[in-house]
């Protein structure tokens, strides 16, 4: 039976690995260079978490008996990204000195990806936060200030503008809660429908924000996987299907779909075969422009390696004209509330001046 508590210092110590994960992986490589294995390695980890920490010693404990086997890759599991464990568990199949050399170089973009999903969350986190103020700013224009000015003049005179900011106040009031119940569904059921839909209207769909976004980061990630993999002498077709192994419903259709394009005779260049919508058009054009190389492979590697500079970059771009949009809308809003509001208060002090004057 599990105790929750543990179930608690087991994820905090995962996080904990997962955000230092570069240097375990340098330290790691060092030691399978020096012929350690990896059980050993593990275990001398665990021995010392017991003494400093028991969510370490717990997920020490769980990473040394999922490698009974011999797999890194099923011992990290849950604690480092697919991408990574898609590589890794590639690397084992050619022994420890290529998982060393792989490790190593893993340390060295760790940051790199890292920085990429920073910029990721940079990118929803600032239009979440935009939208928050914007929806306080209307709970409390109509929570408090619509109503005092209805109490002072019946909401009928009140000027066009100030009639449609009444009826958005009680639309806020009676139905609010309503409101905010279905903009946190429809929330929630994008996040989970981004790595699970499929179909034609998806792939309309990810020209388009948020869904593009997502194809974007996505498509980047695995040009980066596939880079690394066959930077260590793996196969395009073997990359793919180790993929497909690590990657949501969503990514695995478009995988599919690339393996069938590559088996057909009119893909004479791999480049061709990634024309499923997985990548923007700019990777896209790289990857087809990659395959029509003297040297397509090395071509492709070099296209994971600078992409994820040139993907911190696009994210950016795509924030900076969302944000742009929504500084426009909130502006937009307060307008409408301010006008709403003054033009309102204005008559109201022409009423009670004509009704003191009467």
């Amino acid at each position: 039976m599990i105790v929750p508590i543990d179930w608690l210092l087991e994820r905090s110590a995962a996080r904990r690995l997962r955000r230092r994960r570069g240097d375990f992986y340098y330290d790691l490589a060092s030691a399978l260079e020096d012929r350690v294995p990896l059980f050993t390695v593990l275990r001398k980890l665990e021995a010392r978490a017991r003494r400093r920490s028991r969510g370490d010693s717990l997920l020490y404990r769980r990473m040394l008996r999922a490698a009974m086997g011999g797999s890194l890759a099923r011992a990290l599991h849950g604690v480092v990204p697919p991408s990574e464990l898609l590589m890794i568990d590639a690397l084992q199949g050619g022994g420890d000195e290529r998982l060393a050399q792989g490790l190593h170089f893993l340390s060295g973009t760790v940051e790199k990806v890292d920085g990429m999903f920073r910029a990721v969350r940079k990118a929803v986190a600032y239009p979440a936060l935009l939208l928050g103020a914007m929806t306080a700013m209307l709970t409390v224009f109509s929570l408090h200030a619509v109503p005092v000015l209805a109490n002072l003049i019946d909401p009928e005179r009140w000027p066009p503008l100030g009639q449609a900011l009444y009826a958005v106040a009680c639309a806020v009031r009676h139905h609010g809660l309503a409101l905010a119940a279905a903009v946190l569904g429809a929330l929630g059921g994008l996040a989970w429908l981004l790595p699970r839909w499929q179909g034609p209207v998806r792939r309309r769909l990810d020209r388009h924000p948020p869904f593009s976004l997502y194809r974007d980061f996505s498509g980047a990630m695995l040009v980066i996987s596939l880079s690394s993999l066959m930077r260590t002498g793996v196969s395009l077709r073997a990359s793919l299907e180790r993929a497909g192994r690590f990657s949501a419903p969503w990514m695995r259709w478009h995988l599919n779909e690339v393996l069938a394009r590559l088996s057909s005779r009119e893909s004479a260049h791999f480049g061709r075969a990634f024309a499923t919508g997985v990548l923007s058009p700019a990777m896209e054009e790289r990857v087809q422009d990659a395959s029509e190389r003297r040297d397509p492979v090395a071509a492709f590697v070099r296209i994971g390696v600078g992409s994820i500079d040139r993907m911190q970059l696009a994210i950016a771009d795509s924030a900076n004209r969302l944000n742009g949009l929504l500084l426009i809308a909130a502006a937009l809003l307060l307008v409408f509330l301010l006008g709403g509001f003054m033009s309102t208060v204005m008559e109201a002090q022409n009423h009670l001046q004509s009704e003191m004057g009467a």
